[in-house]
């Protein structure tokens, strides 16, 4: 069983007093109309069209008919609202989505049908993913919101002149609602909370309930919000704020609508999160997806705290998009509305290899992606980076492993790739997001002559796009300390002073962008040992010898 917000005979208390005000305006509304026909007279129009046939006499009195059973024809008679007979008028459930319940009169809740007629009363539930749309015998529509509790408590038509009475109690949500405008018919349309009466004879405004409060906004037309505490007149473009107890605050301006101008109108993404201008006032965003231009129902109700537009989960079509910022009283502007295609499946899978920013030294690497299905093929793109032209594009054939290998040599530079799965009856579906990699050439081998007195030149073979190179030198082959570490824009390098033994060198090439490449493979020389010089021996032994 539901449970309410608040105390069930708080409610009926506040209702009460709510239907009695609602009765003094009905009161106090003008007078139907009636031109007569030839061969009507007060007592035929009282069996035909009001409550009671003894009503007659009251209607001859209230127009000074002196001939109860002659009226001239053309004659236009003044018949007060409350005198008319009435019958119940059909509501019909003209749409529902999601978690929708119904509750007819004191019967078990079910799961409401679209198509569907309700009779007076009845109670129609949406949960968090769930919406409705009602439609009554004038035309007149809502769309119950998500997360909303509705009573049908009154539909009923004028016999004369066709006015529908529509009484309905919004107990908490929200509704959006187009009635049509009853002329002369004497219809009205209510909707009561416990805070307050939303009363109207032909407009489109929204309103939400949480059990305090009532926020009302009027689309066009104009809406009178009432309480035992006073009311309110909101016109086109405005909104008023009831709370219980209080008189309805003042009619404010509402927001004006946000624009959709920089919105793509295709979306390849789920859920989807894309940037909104921020307006000037608004707090929170509301985003809502319907699959017609009518709004019957809306399988997507968002709202945002950031000026964004989601959704979290849409099944791919054609739809109408509907955004409105809101201010911090929770009023809700106007909206602005256009269609969106929704592409996005089936989704591309992830990219596995090479990782994002990877640098291989390979010709033709390998590229691996997750395999969604065995039976899905895939396409793959290729692109040199700031290139225009698509580098390399595959089609990789269902059954086959989700990888492949470029049909030609990548030359050295910075790329991106990326994936879209094919579906065999779908076809193909959205790419994927672009993943840089770089190709390069590996670290330049070293040309090592044999070294001369502790001196030797380093040669290597320049690698284009290169602006230096980075050299070092280590006695053991970790390089943790090495002897010399130096750059240098020629692709040679001296180094002198080298102490006997052996000796490991390296280099690696920084290309003009400031990327600095692999270290090419290590190589090792040995410097040997310096010969004995025996002549200098024999030349301090000169002095000796001639001694003799």
């Amino acid at each position: 069983m539901y449970n309410h917000p608040f105390p069930m005979h708080r409610l009926r208390t506040a209702l009460c007093s709510l239907v009695l005000l609602g009765a003094g305006n009905l009161a106090s509304a003008a007078d139907f109309i009636y031109t007569v026909q030839p061969g009507d007279h007060p007592w035929n129009l009282a069996g035909r069209y009001l409550k009671s046939p003894a009503l007659a006499l009251k209607l001859r009195q209230l127009n000074q008919i002196p001939d109860d059973r002659r009226v001239m024809p053309g004659t236009r008679l003044h018949i007060p609202q409350a005198w008319l007979k009435l019958e119940s008028a059909q509501v019909r459930l003209l749409a529902a989505t999601g978690d929708t319940s119904l509750q007819p009169g004191t019967a078990p809740t079910r799961s409401a049908v679209a198509g569907e007629l309700l009779q007076a009363p009845s109670t129609l539930r949406t949960g968090p993913s769930g919406s409705a749309t009602l439609q009554f015998a004038d035309g007149s529509r809502v769309l119950v919101r998500r997360d909303s509790e509705l009573q049908l408590q009154q539909a009923q038509t004028r016999l004369l002149g066709q006015g529908s009475l529509v009484t309905l109690a919004l107990l908490h949500g929200s509704l959006e609602n187009q009635v049509t405008p009853v002329g002369e018919s004497g219809g009205r349309f209510e909707i009561r909370s416990p805070a307050a009466v939303a009363a109207v004879r032909g407009t489109e405004f929204r309103v939400y309930a949480d059990g305090s409060s009532l926020r009302t906004e009027v689309l066009s037309g104009a809406v009178n919000v009432a309480n035992p505490s006073g009311q309110v007149t909101a016109q086109t473009a405005q909104g008023s704020v009831a709370q219980t107890g209080q008189v309805p605050s003042a009619p404010v301006a509402l927001l004006p609508a946000p624009s959709l101008d920089s919105l793509p109108e295709r979306v390849e993404r789920m859920p989807i999160d894309l940037p909104l201008p921020a307006l000037a006032g608004a707090s929170s965003y509301r985003t809502q997806i319907a699959p017609d231009a009518q709004f019957s129902v809306a399988i997507s109700d968002e709202t945002s705290p950031a000026a964004r537009i989601r959704a979290r989960d849409v099944d791919d079509g054609s739809y109408v998009l509907r955004v409105r910022a809101i201010d911090a009283q929770g009023l809700e502007g106007l909206s602005s509305q256009r269609t969106l295609v929704v592409h996005a499946r089936p989704e591309p899978p992830l990219l596995i290899e090479p990782a994002p920013d990877a640098v291989t030294t390979a010709e033709r690497p390998v590229f691996r992606w997750t395999q969604a299905d065995p039976s899905w093929s895939y396409r793959l793109q290729i692109m040199a980076s700031g290139a225009a032209e698509v580098f390399d594009e595959q089609v990789v054939q269902a059954a086959q492993a989700a990888t492949t290998q470029p049909a030609r040599d990548l030359p050295t530079g910075l790329y991106q790739w990326r994936v879209a799965a094919i579906h065999p009856s779908k076809g193909p579906g959205p790419w994927g997001d672009a993943q840089p990699f770089r190709r390069v050439l590996p670290g330049p081998g070293v040309d090592i002559p044999p070294p001369q007195d502790g001196s030797l030149t380093l040669r290597w073979s320049a690698q284009p796009q290169t602006a230096q190179y980075r050299l070092q030198v280590a006695r053991d082959n970790s390089f943790a300390s090495p002897q010399t570490d130096a750059q240098t824009e020629a692709a040679q390098y001296q180094l002198q002073g080298l102490e006997p033994g052996v000796h490991h060198v390296r280099v690696q090439a920084i290309g003009a962008d400031g990327y600095i490449g692999p270290w090419g493979s290590t190589q090792t020389f040995t410097v040997p040992e310096p010969r004995p010089q025996y002549w200098r021996a024999l030349l301090l032994l000169l002095p000796a010898l001639a001694l003799f």
